[in-house]
């Protein structure tokens, strides 16, 4: 998003993938898809130099919009494993790591697994945050306030169920859900190169740019999601 200003902007990507400069490491093509700009961009520029250079209007707005899928880096590797052991019983497992430097933190990390709905209660252990059993939301809530970088957390719980006729259809494992916000990563690599402000009206700007990677939990794009094993 930008915020509003009397004068014009300028940004450049990462554009320069796939080239090696002074014998450097070789960096990956970035593909950018469903590539959508706000209308005050200068769309001739951008197709001549990779520039995005725009005049921006009052207040926040989104300045581009695009989807990438082969060169995503996702922030935490879940996986979780749910047996059924009997008719009255489940055992869950769920390990989830994070994958970005340990310099980083995540904020706000919420895991929701799903139970049966004629779950009686449930036991649940955890190697960080917090965590019970929801019975209106019909899930485990796992909290974590702060993930740091390459850890590693777990949950255990056992989980007893109602008895019941009415339940004949075999449960269907839902996904787990994750919900978290990583300051300074870009599941996508892409990175702004430069910033630079031309102002003509005496009007003072402060530069600056920040990464923000969050679950999608927010957006009409959906949620993060793992399935069950």
């Amino acid at each position: 998003s930008g915020g509003a200003g009397g004068g014009a902007g300028g940004a450049g990507g990462n554009d320069d993938h796939g080239k090696n400069h002074g014998g450097g490491r070789v960096k990956k093509q970035i593909d950018l898809a469903d590539l959508q700009f706000h209308q005050c961009v200068n769309l001739s520029k951008f197709d001549s130099e990779k520039v995005i250079s725009f005049t921006p209007p009052d207040g926040e707005f989104d300045l581009m919009k695009f989807r990438v899928t082969d060169t995503v880096s996702l922030p935490f590797k879940v996986m979780p494993l749910v047996r059924e052991l009997g008719r009255t019983r489940l055992s869950v497992d769920v390990k989830i790591k994070s994958t970005f430097s340990e310099k980083q933190f995540a904020n706000g990390v919420v895991l929701k697994i799903p139970v049966p709905k004629h779950t009686a209660r449930a036991s649940v252990k955890v190697t960080g945050g917090k965590s019970k059993y929801v019975a209106k939301e019909h899930a485990l809530i796992w909290k974590i306030k702060q993930f740091q970088g390459m850890t590693e957390l777990q949950l255990s719980a056992d989980v007893e169920l109602i008895s019941t006729m009415s339940e004949k259809k075999p449960w269907s494992k839902p996904p787990v859900s994750l919900n978290f916000q990583v300051p300074m990563f870009t599941a996508s690599g892409l990175r702004v190169r430069f910033l630079k402000v031309w102002e003509k009206t005496g009007y003072i700007s402060t530069k600056w740019v920040r990464y923000l990677c969050n679950s999608g939990a927010d957006a009409k794009a959906g949620s993060y999601e793992i399935r069950c094993a």
